[in-house]
Parts: C-alpha cells; sequence; structure tokens
C-alpha cells in the first residue's frame, strides 16, 4: 500500500535474519483490527495490509515463501493486491489452516516464534495439539527492535499524517460554536482526514466548564457525545489520523466564546514543559530523561505532573509510555507523542496539550504545524 518493494523487502530481510539468529523453523504473525499497544502491530508492519474485519495471520519459514491466511475472500482478494505477501488464501479456520501449512512445510521440531499478546489461548492449545513436540518462542520484543529502525520512507509517511491532524484541528475550529454537539465536532475533524486519505482515526474529545473552586473539571477526552457546547465552555480534542499504517496525534483545547483564565496559566505550563522536555529529546537520550526533565519543570512551577505524558507511536498508536519507567534511547527516526498532564496542586483540575515529534540525527523535528496558542472561538 504505503511502501516501496525496496522498503517491503528490507524488511522482509530483516526478519529472516532475526528468524536465523533465534534459530526459528516458523514465525507465525498475527493482526487484528484493534487500535492497540505495540503488540498488534507486527502484521501490519511486515505486510503493510491493513486488517479490515476479523484477524489474519501471516506464517514465515526460513526458506520458503510466507503465506497469509484472510477469513474471508473480500480480506484475501485485497491481500494479494495490497500486501507484501504473494501467497494469500482465504480460511475460516485461520490457526487449523496455519498449523496444517506448517506441517506440511515439514516443521514438527524445533523452535517456533510467536507473540503471546496477539494468540489467544484457544489457539495454543490447538497449536501445541498439534505439534507437541515445538517450542513456541516469544518474539515480538525482537520484531519491536526491528520496526523502531525507521526508515526515510516512514518518516515521510509520518510527517504527512501529521498534517492530516493539523487541517482536521483547523476545519474543526472553523465550524465550533455554541450548540455544535461533540459529534458534530469529531465528525468535521475526521471527514477532513478521511478526504485526505486516513484509514482510520482515533478521536477523543471533552467539553465542559473549567472553573477553579466550583467543582468543574474539564474531563479528559473520551469518545463523542450528543453533549452540545455552549458559551463559555472549554473544549479539549485528541486528534489522531492513521495514515498508510502509521499514527500520529496533535492535542488542543480551545475556549468557546471568552479565554478562560483560569487555564490559562496551566496552558502555559504545559507548553513550556514541553519545551524542557525537547532538550533531551534526540538521539542518545531517553524517555525518561525526558520525563524527569517535565516533571521537575510542572512541579517547580507548584503543580502536579502525573500520566498519561504521551507515547511513542507508529503501526501501533501506543508503542510504548512515555513515563519514568521507559528507559528507551532514542533514535533517529522514533515517534513520540509528547503531551504532558499538569494537575492543580490539590489534583482536582487538570490540562494537557501536545503534538508529535520525530527524532532526528540532530535533534528533532516537530511534525505538526499547529499554533501553540491557546485559542478562544
Amino acid at each position: 500500500m504505503a511502501f516501496s518493494k525496496a522498503e517491503r523487502e528490507a524488511r522482509h530481510r530483516a526478519i529472516l535474519e532475526m528468524m536465523k539468529k533465534d534459530h526459528l523453523q516458523a514465525l507465525l504473525l498475527i493482526g487484528d483490527t484493534n487500535v492497540g499497544i505495540g503488540a498488534f502491530g507486527d502484521l501490519r508492519y511486515y505486510t503493510d495490509m491493513f486488517v479490515i474485519f476479523n484477524r489474519q495471520i501471516v506464517v514465515l519459514f526460513p526458506e520458503s515463501e510466507p503465506v497469509l491466511f484472510a477469513y474471508s475472500e473480500i480480506t484475501r482478494q485485497a491481500a494479494i493486491r495490497r500486501s507484501s505477501v504473494k501467497d494469500c488464501r482465504s480460511t475460516e479456520n485461520l490457526i487449523e489452516d496455519a498449523a496444517k501449512l506448517i506441517k506440511e512445510r515439514g516443521v514438527s521440531t524445533g523452535r517456533i516464534g510467536i507473540n503471546s499478546v496477539m494468540l489467544p489461548l484457544a489457539w495454543y492449545q490447538h497449536l501445541s495439539q498439534e505439534l507437541p513436540q515445538v517450542d513456541w518462542v516469544e518474539t515480538h520484543d525482537r520484531i519491536m527492535q526491528i520496526r523502531f529502525q525507521r526508515s526515510q520512507e516512514e518518516m515521510e509517511i509520518f510527517r504527512k499524517g501529521a498534517q492530516l491532524g493539523d487541517e482536521g484541528f483547523e476545519s474543526a475550529v472553523k465550524m465550533i460554536r455554541p450548540g455544535v454537539s461533540e459529534y458534530e465536532i469529531v465528525s468535521e475533524i475526521e471527514r477532513y482526514a478521511r478526504a485526505g486519505g486516513a484509514e482510520a482515526h482515533f478521536t477523543l474529545i471533552g467539553s465542559g466548564k473549567f472553573v477553579f473552586g466550583d467543582g468543574n473539571t474539564l474531563p479528559l477526552p473520551y469518545s463523542p457525545s450528543s453533549r452540545r457546547v455552549e458559551d463559555g465552555d472549554s473544549i479539549v480534542m485528541e486528534i489522531t489520523p492513521r495514515y498508510e499504517g502509521y499514527w500520529t496525534q496533535l492535542v488542543r483545547t480551545v475556549n468557546i466564546g471568552r479565554p478562560n483564565r483560569d487555564i490559562v496559566k496551566m496552558h502555559g505550563v504545559c507548553c513550556s514543559a514541553i519545551k524542557k522536555g525537547l532538550e533531551c529529546f534526540k538521539p542518545g537520550g531517553t524517555i525518561k530523561d525526558v520525563v524527569l526533565a517535565m516533571d521537575s519543570y510542572v512541579t517547580n512551577c507548584g503543580y502536579l505532573f502525573k500520566p498519561p505524558s504521551g507515547h511513542s507511536c507508529g503501526v501501533d498508536l501506543l508503542e510504548a509510555r512515555v513515563s519514568l519507567k521507559n528507559e528507551m534511547v532514542l533514535e533517529p527516526g522514533m515517534a513520540v507523542i509528547i503531551h504532558p498532564t499538569v494537575f492543580t496542586s490539590d489534583g482536582k483540575n487538570s490540562f494537557f496539550w501536545g503534538e508529535t515529534y520525530l527524532v532526528n540525527p540532530g535533534g528533532y523535528e516537530r511534525l505538526h504545524r499547529s499554533t501553540d496558542e491557546l485559542l478562544t472561538i
């Protein structure tokens, strides 16, 4: 779909090399339709194929061609047109046919790679029964190390996705007014992204009054509701298009009718915290370094710094958390959504803001061009 023949072949070679180093006789990649954590994207990364229905399985072998099993004839035909796998088969018995293929290729002992998060218990039991002498080996972390080595083609996809997020936000700003529902706002954001080529969209929204001391707090965003915007509201939007398989995210808040002085300072702290974190956002730094810098700044300003703070993204929306526990070393090509959440000292009011950044050899690239101004509509 998105990537050149050379890019797809490079991915194939990298995974085959991993299989050889780990002495794997076969490898199962499983994909489904969910917005997920990093474990969900191994099949998409390898096949460049968007799973629209049920699940798919790809079985790879060191010395023979891979086979893709799709649940329906529609998805099989799509896989033939769009995926990097030539041998695509339709079946309603995905794991049964995968096990049968493994035996047909002469594999009955040794090591076979799996992703235990994606492998249902019933499927594992079937594989264990059909191939009792096989050693089932967890391979997802090894594949993630390959996925984090981003190419120039991948980085360009990130840039195009971020542009859809920016322009979806601009389009929403033009139509937001008192009386408009959350559903309508989200519809406008996603309409723009879809027209621009987004294959999917994960849009969250929250609206309401934000007044200190009145028991009112703008909620963290969630799926839209029929609630209609009122004068004096604030609206927080988490705008997340998926372009050719890759996620980017823009988090923005706008005020309706008049400025909201209660959140101006929190907005400033949030933006400044990101700038402090970006001082560490470069090759050789770590995610933990970025979080420590943001945490220190927010705390020194008299606020509380608590999750969510962001996540690295790619084929999956949440490949790893931006947290103090994440000591991942930043490398060129890695994309990270940074959106620190600032809480008042009593923990009752919160505000968050952010966007997607790309690590490059000289430091970082801010993928979004949206203003950092707290807009009043």
